[in-house]
């Protein structure tokens, strides 16, 4: 049985993954080229795939499938300032709420449960830290300046976007 405190992080990041699609659709419709277009459709995937990955446990565990607040919408009113920014700046700031914001909740998902307790919670919990360290990568890289940034997250996907550049 899962602790009370695994369950309230296991909502978080899934509220987590509800903004990240939100923020990457509308990075996506500001995308200027193919590269950029791959780029955020694989952020986009990733956050997708997250989701759909944790919602038989959210379901087994009695918790909400729906975001319980105004969460994407919210998300997409502030990304607009986004479009603004210069490329590399985007992801600096990205990678800067990443690894500030979300990926310490996401790495403490793991902390809080384990395969003892719950064999599919813990692989879950350990995956949705591997793939918000994946994103930070993917940020780091854009900023760095790195051939096919993008890597780290597609090699993470179960469906990965088909890459046209």
């Amino acid at each position: 049985m899962v602790s009370k405190l695994f369950r309230e992080c296991l909502m978080d990041v899934y509220i987590g993954e509800h903004a990240g699609e939100a923020a990457f659709e509308v990075m996506l419709s500001h995308a200027e080229d193919d590269e950029q277009r791959y780029i955020f459709g694989t952020l986009l995937q990733a956050e997708t795939e997250g989701k759909a990955l944790m919602r038989p446990l959210i379901s087994r565990l009695g918790l909400p499938l729906l975001d319980p607040g105004n969460t994407r919408a919210e998300t997409a009113a502030a990304t607009q300032q986004f479009k603004a920014l210069p490329w590399r700046d985007r992801f600096a700031v990205l990678g800067e709420t990443v690894r500030t914001t979300y990926l310490p909740r996401y790495a403490e998902l793991a902390t809080l449960v384990t395969a003892d307790e719950d064999a599919e919670a813990a692989k879950i919990a350990q995956f949705m830290g591997d793939h918000e360290r994946a994103l930070l990568a993917l940020a780091n890289n854009v900023v760095a300046g790195v051939a096919d940034p993008a890597a780290p997250v597609a090699a993470i996907l179960h469906f990965p976007l088909a890459r046209r550049i």
